[in-house]
């Protein structure tokens, strides 16, 4: 087997790390924002999300580079497990720091997700009640622009 497919394995690997720190970072960045409920940075939350965009479509061409090469050689490694153990003992390392970051992107985005609709809810409900006040307003306007003119309660019949 070609030492170059190996390579390339822990390459992939590798960059993957890196990029899932990338993303755990803008995972962080985003929480951070949607914390301070007080003033929210649009700007900055809508540049986290396009940053972690770019990043997961990192993620997928990696995922799928790899997936391309592994199969190409799968065959011959498990074949020369004992050949290539130090090689098999670096890559499943990586696979295991791999799917440690990935689990902790994914706990972050949990957090993300209830604390943004959480955010929105709010949101929601100060709109929701800014359209009942005015609506109030406007119905108390109305009603008070037309008690000048009272129509007649009774009428009398008498002839």
């Amino acid at each position: 087997m070609n030492e170059t497919y190996l390579d390339m394995l822990e390459d992939s690997l590798r960059r993957k790390v890196e990029v899932l720190k990338k993303l755990q970072e803008e995972s962080l960045k985003q929480r951070d924002i949607l914390k301070n409920t007080e003033s929210l940075d649009e700007q900055g939350f809508d540049d986290a999300v396009a940053r972690k965009g770019d990043l997961i479509r990192q993620l997928e061409t990696l995922n799928d580079g790899f997936a391309d090469v592994y199969d190409h050689v799968k065959i011959e490694l498990e074949q020369r497990k004992d050949q290539y153990r130090d090689r098999i003992g670096r890559m499943q390392t990586l696979i295991r720091e791999v799917t440690d970051l990935s689990n902790a992107v994914e706990v972050q985005e949990r957090r993300n997700k209830r604390l943004a609709e959480n955010y929105f809810g709010a949101q929601r409900q100060s709109i929701n009640q800014n359209r009942r006040t005015n609506q109030a307003a406007l119905d108390y306007y109305l009603n008070m622009n037309n008690s000048r003119v009272t129509p007649p309660q009774f009428y009398d019949r008498k002839n």
